[in-house]
Formats: C-alpha cells, sequence, structure tokens
C-alpha cells in the first residue's frame, strides 16, 4: 500500500510539472485579442454531457466548474487526468485552412479532510493564443498599390487552483476556489521592413465561489441546484517588446486588462429507477464582458450568454448481466452568445457532444471518453467547425483505513 501511494504521488508530481510547461492547444485566429481564448471546458466525467456541474453533485466526482460541489468519499483520494485533441475546419470567402493538436489539459486530485470539508486541487489551461493572420490593405490614393501585414501569436495562461468545500447545512456546501493565473504570450507583427514582437507576461491570483444544494426527495429520486460567481478583476501584462526597422528598440511597459463579472446557475436530477440509473442537468453561465474594454479597436466586448444541457443513463448499476450495463452514456448539448462583435457580427458558438464512462476495479477507478463536435462564427465571418476528442482517467483510491482491531 505504501508503495502504491507513493507511485500515485510521484506520477501526480510529474504530470503537474508537464501540463504547467504543455503548449496551449488552439489555432484560431479569435485568439488574437487580448489575453486570448478563454477556456471553459471541464475535461472531466461529464465532458460527454456538454460539460455541465454548477449544480451537480455526485459521489467521486472532482467537479471544478462548482468549487461547492467536491464530492469525495472520506475514505477516498482521487486523482484525475484528462487528455484532449483537437481538428478544426476554418472557412472564408471560399476558402479553407485545416489544423490540429492534442495535449494533456487537465490534472486533479481531491480528499476529504474532516466529514464536512473536501479540498481539490488541480491545474488546467486558462486561455489559448494560437494564430497566423495575413492581412492585406490598398495603400490609400493608389488603387493598384497594397501591402501585407502578418500577424502571428502564440501562447496562453494556465491556471493552477485550489478549492475548498464546506457544508453549512445537512443540504447545503458552500465553496471557495482559490486561482493562480500565469504564463506569457507573444504576439508579432510584421510589415515590409518593420517588425514588432511583443511578449507578455501574467500572474494573477483570483478568487471564486459556489454554493450547491443536494437533497434526496425519496428512495430513488435527488436533485441538486448550484449557483457560482466570480467578481470583475483587473490583469497586469509586464510587456517586453522588440521594435526592427532600420534599428532595433528595445522597451519594458505595463497595461492592464480585466476579467468580467460572472454568475452561473444550474440544476439536477438523479433517479435510481429499478435497477437502472438516470441524471438530467442543466447551467446556465453569463460574463458581463460588455462592461469591458476591447483592447483591440476592430473589435469590441458583448456579454457572453452559454447554455449547457446534458443527460446520462446506466442500464444496470445493481446487478448488471454483463460489462455494458455498467457503462454510464452521455449525451449532451451547448450554445454559446460569445463575447466577441466583429464589424458588427456577433460570434455563436454551438455543438453536441458523446461521452462513455466505463469503470473499473469495483467503479472506483473510471475510464472516460466522449467527442465534441461544434460550429463557431457569424454571418460574413471566418467559420470554424470542429471536431474535439476527450480522454481520461479518474482513480479513486483508498486512502485512509480505519482498523477495526490493533
Amino acid at each position: 500500500m505504501i508503495q502504491i501511494k507513493r507511485f500515485l504521488v510521484s506520477s501526480i508530481a510529474s504530470l503537474f510539472c508537464v501540463l504547467s510547461h504543455a503548449q496551449h492547444s488552439t489555432s484560431s485566429p479569435y485568439s488574437i485579442i487580448g489575453i486570448g481564448e478563454i477556456d471553459n471546458k471541464a475535461y472531466g466525467l461529464n465532458s460527454g454531457m456538454a460539460n455541465v456541474g454548477i449544480g451537480t453533485y455526485r459521489l467521486g466526482f472532482l467537479n471544478n466548474t462548482n468549487p461547492a460541489a467536491i464530492a469525495v468519499d472520506s475514505l477516498f483520494f482521487i486523482f484525475d487526468v484528462s487528455l484532449s485533441g483537437n481538428l478544426s475546419k476554418y472557412s472564408s470567402a471560399g476558402t479553407n485552412e485545416y489544423a490540429n493538436n492534442a495535449n494533456i489539459r487537465k490534472v486533479a486530485l481531491g480528499v476529504r479532510i474532516f466529514s464536512d470539508l473536501a479540498v481539490s486541487a488541480g491545474i488546467r489551461p486558462y486561455s489559448n493564443v494560437q494564430y497566423r493572420i495575413q492581412s492585406d490593405a490598398y495603400i490609400e490614393g493608389l488603387e493598384n498599390e497594397k501591402y501585407t501585414t502578418y500577424y502571428e501569436g502564440s501562447g496562453g495562461l494556465s491556471k493552477a487552483y485550489l478549492s475548498a468545500s464546506y457544508k453549512l447545512l445537512p443540504y447545503l456546501c458552500a465553496g471557495v476556489n482559490v486561482s493562480y493565473l500565469f504564463g506569457q504570450i507573444n504576439k508579432s507583427e510584421l510589415l515590409s521592413n518593420q517588425s514588432v514582437k511583443t511578449t507578455s507576461e501574467v500572474d494573477k491570483v483570483l478568487f471564486d465561489f459556489g454554493l450547491i444544494y443536494n437533497k434526496k426527495l425519496n428512495r430513488n429520486v435527488s436533485i441538486a441546484t448550484g449557483l457560482v460567481f466570480g467578481y470583475e478583476s483587473k490583469i497586469k501584462l509586464k510587456n517586453y517588446q522588440i521594435i526592427s526597422s532600420m534599428g532595433t528598440t528595445e522597451t519594458k511597459t505595463s497595461t492592464y486588462t480585466s476579467l468580467p463579472l460572472n454568475l452561473g446557475t444550474g440544476f439536477s436530477i438523479q433517479n435510481y429507477d429499478g435497477r437502472s440509473y438516470k441524471m438530467f442537468a442543466i447551467d446556465y453561465k453569463f460574463y458581463n464582458w460588455a462592461n469591458i474594454k476591447s483592447p483591440d479597436l476592430r473589435m469590441k466586448y458583448s456579454d457572453n450568454h452559454r447554455v449547457n444541457v446534458g443527460v446520462e443513463y446506466m442500464p444496470n448499476y445493481r446487478m448488471p448481466r454483463y460489462y455494458m450495463q455498467r457503462v454510464q452514456y452521455q449525451l449532451g448539448a451547448y450554445f454559446e452568445k460569445s463575447n466577441l462583435v466583429i464589424n458588427g457580427q456577433r460570434i455563436s458558438e454551438m455543438g453536441l457532444t458523446a461521452g462513455m464512462i466505463f469503470p473499473l476495479k469495483n467503479n472506483y477507478t473510471q475510464i472516460f471518453a466522449s467527442a465534441d463536435v461544434g460550429r463557431r462564427g457569424g454571418s460574413g465571418l471566418m467559420i470554424e467547425n470542429y471536431i474535439r476528442i476527450n480522454l481520461g482517467v479518474s482513480v479513486n483510491q483508498m486512502w485512509f483505513i480505519k482498523w477495526a482491531y490493533q
């Protein structure tokens, strides 16, 4: 047992190091704005249910969507790791481009400290920057003369977090999430014989909060409803800039951007009807981006709205006759009105998800796999069609054993 625990701890430490230095996975031109695309995916057991989780509470689930909903058994230690791969097709003005990437996306662990207190820690991507854009424009007054500007960007921010959930009342838990954002964003602009290269570094501590009410209505049915809240935060970017044109100029400056106030609510119902298990969950999340000034004059921010819906089904959780009756089957859908408005057009995103959870070792360890097929863009704008594959494992290791005899 001691050797197993040492191996598990060393594996966790190694994966944390790998993820903290991993490349950020996106190839979207929309990541040119600010700190890049905000990554709001959960990369966990609920990925096949469109990442619902604000109002979801179930044992053995490290819920990083709502810090109040950390459901860890008092005898177990939970370790989650997730990987994801994307294939995207970008279409604009009759031309198509393709991009793909894959990486470790999340490492997390959780344990119950006391009967009323559970904690979880992890690291995951927070924002992604990866683009290469060519822009052609005519010189004013010269109809046949034009110039080309090349824009490139890479990097992004990672999020290391520590969450704690405390039971206030028999059916009510409150949670707090302390996050540390860190990372580097590289951007360059090349025009003729002039280039501007900017490296921006970020380190920032954030707090967000959650509540969840979980109650059994009867022997077979339980419901849960949750709330999450995060306040508006200003972020400082430490910029190191190199300008090359006839000579080289190096400057160090600081600029500021902000993350918006956000609110979310969710609801779920679980039904252990006879031998089968069913769950339905729905989330709504609001980000007050309209209150944030865009750093790019060509684009502006608008309020962000996102709705996620998911269902899960297990054919026989009591006395399965064969293995596939113990598998959990998931479906989900999501729709989002993005925070970006380009040339007066609002970017929207929609997609469908499907997944399966395969239990091992008497359901203590679970392997999960899901697929996400979606579309993002707007009228007259670049359209992105993508397929995302998520794979992961959730290990439930018995950590504390209370001996009956000495």
